[in-house]
Formats: C-alpha cells, sequence, structure tokens
C-alpha cells in the first residue's frame, strides 16, 4: 500500500531512469534553478521522492555525495532541450500505475520546483507573487486527498464485493445452520408440545 510519508524504493522504471538522467545533465551543467552547493544525491532524493540508498545503489560511479550545484545560467535556455525534460518528467509520472500515488508524486515535483524557483528568485532579488503561489498549493493538497479519499472508498466497494460473493459461495456449499435438510429428522408431536406449553402457562 502506497504510504505519501515513506520515500520511494524498489525497482527504477525506464521512464525514471531517463528522467533521472536528464536531471542530472542538467544539474552539471547548472541550468537548473536551484541553490548553489546543493548536493546532486539530496537534490535527486528530494525531486523523485526516492531512498538515497536507492539512488546510491544504481549510481555508484556519479559521485552523489560529492558533487555539489554551481548555477550557472540556473534555467534551460535551449527551448528543446526544456521542452525535452518536461517530457521526460510526464512520461515518468504516467509510468506510475497507482493513480493516488501518480497524483502525489506529480504534486511533490511540482511543490519542489516551485520551492526551489522560490528560493532563487529571493537570492536574485526577484519579486513573485507568493500569496498565488501558497494558494496553488492549497489548492493541489485538496485535490490529492480528494483523490485518496475516492480510492480507499473503491478499495472498500472492492473488499465488501469479494466478501459477499465469498458468504454466498459458503453459504451455497455448506448445509443450512438452523434446519438441514440433507439429513433425516424425527417427526416432533406438536401437540403434545402445545399441552407442554399451556401446562407451562398455568403453573406460572
Amino acid at each position: 500500500v502506497y504510504d505519501p510519508a515513506v520515500p520511494r524504493a524498489g525497482k527504477w522504471a525506464e521512464e525514471e531512469i531517463a528522467f533521472r538522467d536528464t536531471l542530472v545533465t542538467h544539474f552539471v551543467s547548472g541550468s537548473l534553478p536551484l541553490p548553489n552547493e546543493l548536493k546532486l544525491c539530496e537534490f535527486l532524493s528530494k525531486i523523485l521522492k526516492s531512498k538515497p540508498s536507492r539512488l546510491t545503489k544504481k549510481m555508484k560511479k556519479a559521485n552523489l555525495s560529492t558533487r555539489h550545484f554551481v548555477g550557472n545560467s540556473s534555467y534551460i535556455e535551449d527551448d528543446e532541450l526544456a521542452k525535452e525534460l518536461s517530457r521526460l518528467e510526464l512520461s515518468f509520472v504516467n509510468s506510475i500505475v497507482e493513480p493516488v500515488e501518480r497524483s502525489e508524486i506529480k504534486f511533490h515535483m511540482q511543490r519542489e520546483w516551485r520551492d526551489y524557483l522560490a528560493a532563487r528568485c529571493t537570492i536574485l532579488n526577484i519579486r513573485f507573487e507568493g500569496a498565488e503561489w501558497l494558494k496553488s498549493i492549497e489548492n493541489m493538497e485538496n485535490r490529492i486527498a480528494l483523490a485518496r479519499t475516492r480510492d480507499r472508498s473503491v478499495k472498500r466497494r472492492l473488499m465488501m464485493g469479494r466478501a459477499i460473493e465469498a458468504d454466498a459461495g459458503a453459504a451455497e456449499a455448506t448445509p443450512g445452520v438452523f434446519i438441514d435438510n440433507s439429513q433425516p429428522h424425527d417427526e416432533m408431536d406438536f401437540d403434545f408440545l402445545a399441552s407442554a406449553i399451556e401446562t407451562n402457562d398455568y403453573d406460572d
């Protein structure tokens, strides 16, 4: 079960590898809106929401812990390269099968990019509309919460449906609880039973 509080682990999808490698290329060239001295391992771990050990295991020769960001232009000057990065990011997001996890990862990366950009603008004394930025984050968080609620509701209905099917199958396979028609019963003397009940009533 996906837990948004836990960093991602496990196998790497081809789409994630392609996006990760392109991020590394732009990180090394200094063409991302990142703070100087940010470690490559920290950046990839945050933006991909991945465990650091997952990165180091897959990228042993990348010098993740020793490579730091040094800003050059701090943005991708080539429009085609910028579009390619966006395409790879979208491809990675769409490769995530579970819908709630997919929505949450998409929101997480948007928030990380905005945080980095806001910090960069602050350093360069560039004004930006902070209220609208915070409002957009709140709207996205509400959408994520709604998606989680819908997902839990769907899972509950699915589990209930399976339970009902199992109960129905068990009822057909086993004899009745109160009356078992599969076994012969001695005939009951209802007149005797009625007289016994009347006698008890009088005694009371």
